[in-house]
């Protein structure tokens, strides 16, 4: 008889491959009815423009302690995965009979209809912001507005793509508006988010695009949410274990309020002292020699000015001649 698995728990890529025609989207664990083992399903998608046919990975499962139980490559064969197509979850990479605790992926080579190949390995990893969770309440009317499940994350554009209410990310590589796994639209999801933010009506918003939709757990099983996925430092953008850690450089020391105040008052000081000096000095009876002096400027000003103009009209009038 065949056997049906189960989803037990799956986990979103915290990460994309920038520049890569084929990106890494999530794991999913699942559990046969009936052994019992746990088969290990990887999601991927491709967002060239031209079809995808074949794709080599590798992959390396470790258990809850850290230990590695598995270590192989896998090639998806006989693909036909068009732009924005995701594929491999139908696909087994490894069934174990014991708990998985994580899942390494590492893209290897792709090949498309177009006979190109292209090398997957050189592509930089970029760390993605964690998506935010709706509220339950909001994300409830959300669904019922929409008519989708499973739309729990806040819809939001980031510098490197967009994240669908679903919590599917999409690189600007994809160029896109479609999600390609619930088949939401962007721009009309952001405005259905809004007119609920606002109380708007609460006529339902059509949707013609089929929904792709994970199968849902059973009540009575408990869901587990995989560890992160792990990921190996790149070249382009290492990852350091003190990312968090900001070193500023060391300010100016501020002077106090009393030396800041200091230099006006010794201006004003020398101001005073200035003008007692002259007070004391001129209040028996001296002449202040400023006085003096204004007063021989107003008294010679006026001739030599005269004697000036004079001279400069007999020198224009010599120039005339």
């Amino acid at each position: 008889m065949e056997e049906k698995f189960d989803l037990l728990a799956q986990s979103r890529a915290n990460y994309f491959t920038k520049g890569s025609p084929v990106q890494f989207v999530k794991v999913e664990l699942l559990k046969g009815d009936v052994t019992g083992d746990i088969a290990v399903c990887l999601s991927f998608k491709n967002i060239s423009a031209a079809r995808l046919t074949q794709l080599q990975i590798t992959f390396k499962c470790k258990d809850r302690s850290g230990a590695v139980v598995c270590q192989d490559q896998f090639v998806y064969e006989d693909l036909n995965a068009a732009h924005g197509e995701v594929f491999g979850a139908d696909d087994a990479v490894y069934i174990s009979s014991s708990p998985i605790g994580s899942v390494e992926v590492e893209l290897g080579t792709a090949r498309f209809a177009d006979g190109s190949s292209v090398d997957l390995t050189g592509y930089p990893r970029v760390r993605l912001a964690p998506p935010k969770k709706l509220p339950a309440e909001l994300a409830a009317k959300l669904c019922e507005r929409t008519h989708k499940e499973g739309l729990t994350v806040v819809p939001q554009v980031l510098d490197e793509g967009w994240y669908c209410a679903c919590g599917a990310f999409h690189p600007r590589e994809e160029d896109g508006v479609w999600c390609s796994e619930c088949g939401s639209d962007r721009i009309l999801l952001q405005n259905t988010l809004s007119s609920l933010l606002q109380g708007g009506s609460s006529e339902p918003v059509t949707d013609d695009e089929p929904t792709r939709m994970v199968p849902p757990v059973r009540q009575e099983e408990p869901t587990r949410t995989v560890p992160p996925i792990s990921k190996r430092p790149v070249a382009a953008e290492p990852l350091d274990e003190e990312d968090d850690d900001v070193i500023v450089a060391p300010p100016r020391r501020a002077a106090r309020p009393a030396e800041r105040a200091q230099p006006s008052r010794s201006r004003y000081q020398a101001r005073e002292q200035y003008e007692e000096q002259y007070e004391e000095q001129y209040d028996q009876g001296e002449e202040d020699p400023r006085d003096v002096i204004a007063g021989r400027i107003i008294r010679w000003a006026p001739p030599i000015t005269a004697v000036l103009c004079a001279i400069i009209a007999a020198v224009g009038f010599l120039l005339t001649l």
